[in-house]
């Protein structure tokens, strides 16, 4: 896998980086919705210091994450209640 030396800019600030060039669109698209968000952040709160912004969108993130994880979780269930119902069924017929 080919390897490429990129540069992300995040909050005023270059972080080199070597990364597989499958990722380097993922890695770019990432960064921007990052500098998106601070800047979402920085006009709604009137918040300078790129730290706490950067601290605030690091909380909003980890707070999506873990609501798509509940409803990945209450989905799976869901589905699994369903298969039992629908194996039910079958057994009622056979």
């Amino acid at each position: 896998m080919e390897k490429l030396n990129i540069k992300i800019s995040l909050a005023n600030r270059l972080y080199p980086m070597n990364v597989n060039s499958s990722e380097e669109k993922v890695i770019r698209l990432s960064a921007s919705k990052i500098e998106e968000s601070l800047k979402n952040l920085r006009d709604k709160y009137s918040v300078k210091d790129n730290q706490d912004l950067l601290a605030m969108c690091a909380l909003q993130l980890c707070v999506k994450l873990e609501k798509l994880k509940a409803t990945k979780s209450l989905s799976k269930q869901k589905i699994i209640a369903d298969i039992s119902e629908i194996k039910k069924s079958i057994s009622n017929v056979i």
